[in-house]
């Protein structure tokens, strides 16, 4: 009984930015969990070698190069989804990117990037998925906020408030969906070990600063968000909306 609450054979799960980092970590960590799995990003060679991991998993895969900032691009998404797999139980909005400057050194063209690949994204994939969902009376959507996202940070401005309208966006929609049985719930990560943070890690000063921030001591890894997404995934989170969950190592309870 108690495994069944975490069982997600028979879902499919779509995944944005998953050909490598975080999406690619949580695809598989939802294919490992039993889902069929539609992976979407931009790049098609990344997106190739990541549907063979998730495929020599034994899990039925969809790959869709597609630009989720982009209106069009969303729809085409869900329309290739709906007709490979006739549903899509879950949306997990991953895509996401960052840029840390000085207010007064960044430029507008920072500022609408940031909020259209973190935010505006969201909103458009949570706009087009949500309307098959609520048809269905039922799905689960994770949207990727950021701990700083809630807390601020030092030279982060654009950043902050593009994961801190994620969060909000997910309150909001889980108020305005959950008449139509759909969850929405937010991760917040910590600094994590992935491509965009591989640069800034290379430095041994601020690898310790960084981990020095730490409660846990450690730069979390992609896999640290398997067992969060697969719960807020499955059944076993039917009752909880509304909610962002801190994966951090305990930074933002300091």
């Amino acid at each position: 009984m108690c495994m069944e609450l975490f069982e997600l054979r028979g879902r499919v799960a779509l995944v944005t930015g998953a050909s490598k980092g975080l999406g690619k970590s949580m695809a598989m960590a939802l294919g490992e969990a039993g889902a069929d799995i539609v992976l979407v990003a931009r790049g098609p060679v990344k997106l190739a070698e990541a549907e063979k991991e998730v495929a020599d998993m034994g899990v039925r895969t969809l790959t869709v190069a597609a630009d989720v900032t982009i209106p069009e691009d969303v729809d085409k998404m869900v329309s290739q989804a709906l007709a490979k797999f006739g549903k899509i139980d879950i949306l997990v909005n991953n895509v996401g990117t960052y840029v840390g400057k000085p207010i007064e050194e960044s430029t507008t063209e920072d500022w609408f990037n940031l909020i259209n690949t973190n935010l505006t994204s969201t909103y458009l994939c949570c706009r087009a998925v949500g309307k098959h969902m609520m048809e269905r009376q039922r799905g689960k959507v994770v949207n990727m906020a950021a701990a700083i996202g809630a807390l601020g940070a030092r030279n982060s401005s654009a950043y902050c408030a593009s994961k801190g309208g994620v969060i909000q966006l997910t309150r909001a929609l889980a108020v305005e969906w959950a008449k139509y049985h759909i969850t929405v719930n937010a991760i917040a990560p910590g600094t994590m070990e992935t491509e965009i943070t591989a640069k800034m890690l290379e430095d041994p000063k601020v690898r310790k600063a960084l981990e020095g921030k730490v409660p846990m001591g450690r730069i979390g890894q992609p896999s640290d968000l398997a067992g969060t997404v697969i719960f807020l995934s499955a059944s076993g989170s039917d009752y909880i909306t509304g909610q962002t969950i801190f994966v951090d190592g305990g930074f933002s309870v300091q």
